[in-house]
């Protein structure tokens, strides 16, 4: 009877568990972020991720390529790269707006949900009949 070799059967081990916890230790979706980020300048996406309160884009897109979809995101950050603002569109128009403020010591301060205005329907008049 064959025996096994500890250093090998360790070494499969090890690979095992590398390829299957590799994917854990990549970086998040959030890491899709803009590589060069620019205070106040829109950045647009058709994926979200919400990490906590704060809702911010995945890979970045192009306004023309967002623009022709269904349904897609815009967020501003500022200068220290954290979302400021997040504005939802569906068909071109802004569905939901989200705006973040922050203390000085980095922690989120304030969250502001705005859903849009809805335009007010007409008031029909009683009939004078």
């Amino acid at each position: 009877m064959q025996r096994r070799n500890p250093a090998i059967f360790g070494l499969r081990v090890a690979v095992f568990f590398g390829l299957v916890l590799t994917p854990c230790a990549l970086p998040s979706q959030a890491a899709a972020r803009p590589e060069k980020i620019r205070a106040g300048v829109s950045y647009y996406s058709d994926e979200l991720i919400e990490s906590g309160p704060v809702r911010d884009i995945g890979a970045e897109r192009n306004y023309e390529e967002v623009f022709k979809l269904y349904h897609y995101y815009e967020v501003v950050y500022d200068d220290l790269e954290r979302v400021i603002r997040c504005l939802e569109y569906k068909r071109g128009a802004v569905i939901r707006t989200d705006s973040y403020r922050y203390a000085a010591d980095g922690s989120l301060l304030e969250h502001i949900t705005v859903p849009p205005r809805e335009t007010p329907k007409p008031v029909s008049s009683p009939d004078p009949n």
